[in-house]
């Protein structure tokens, strides 16, 4: 999920890199945290089609689609552990291409069926350069999925905590952060306990120790972690040749905006 060149947000790839190249394996939870980040896009869309994965981390996400049938796949990430880590995910596939590659060097023109990018856009230093290059990549007609972390439903979040990884986590020794997320996810196994309302916290209770460790590293390591409200999330594609289909508040605390190229000429 790493796309920055390295000459900015203060190497934020290598944050990832070094994430990726721990918590690689693809468990069976990860199709379900999908299948709600590409709402109300379904997985049968991806059969027969070729599709474009933008910061694929450790290639959880083409995982699927190619399972279901999709006809091809180009996943790209920018730190050299990470590629590593989803080409050995994928080497099932054969029609799977991994690479490495930043974001805002891509050069595909009107060449993807579906072009997504789930959990990336928000950390990038300009997220709106990254989304012009990956609807260009797109047919016309074809299919954009943005996946980003919403400002609404994270209030307390970002009031107590985010503070903290703006001015601590984000600055401190990868292996110590990670030794605080370890922290972190004992506390929030216990809170889990508990009988649980919202949506989000009923699939968080079905999650590993281990899985829960990766969510709680991915929160505190970031340099860059923007958090956007729906009129910001929209405001990333106006004016590009695309229509808007939904923005949907995924898990009532980050949004997943859908839509479709416009054929050329087309307003």
């Amino acid at each position: 999920m790493t796309l920055a060149p390295t000459t900015t947000a203060d190497g934020t790839q290598h944050q990832f890199g070094y994430e990726w190249d721990i918590y690689r394996e693809i468990v069976p939870l990860y199709r379900e945290q999908f299948l709600r980040w590409i709402a109300p896009v379904s997985i049968e869309e991806f059969q027969g089609k070729k599709f474009l994965d933008a910061g694929c981390g450790i290639g959880r996400n083409s995982y699927w689609p190619l399972q279901e049938g999709a006809a091809s796949a180009v996943a790209f990430d920018y730190d050299a552990r990470t590629v590593k880590v989803a080409q050995e995910n994928l080497k099932g596939f054969s029609n799977a291409q991994v690479m490495l590659k930043s974001v805002y060097d891509i050069q595909w023109e009107n060449e993807f069926d579906i072009v997504f990018c789930i959990g990336v856009l928000h950390h990038l230093p300009d997220a709106r350069k990254a989304i012009e290059n990956l609807i260009k990549a797109v047919k016309p007609g074809g299919r954009y999925i943005f996946w980003v972390y919403g400002y609404e439903g994270n209030e307390r979040y970002l009031k107590f905590i985010d503070p903290v990884r703006r001015a601590i986590t984000s600055r401190l020794p990868l292996w110590l952060t990670r030794r605080l997320a370890t922290v972190l996810t004992a506390i929030l196994k216990v809170y889990l306990l508990l009988p649980q309302r919202k949506p989000y916290l009923k699939l968080l209770k079905q999650m590993s120790f281990r899985h829960l460790e990766s969510i709680a590293f991915d929160q505190l390591l970031p340099t860059i972690a923007n958090y956007w409200r729906k009129e910001e999330v929209e405001s990333l594609v106006k004016g590009l040749p695309v229509n808007i289909e939904s923005i949907q508040h995924t898990n009532a605390m980050s949004w997943t905006i859908t839509g479709k190229k416009l054929a050329s000429g087309s307003k």
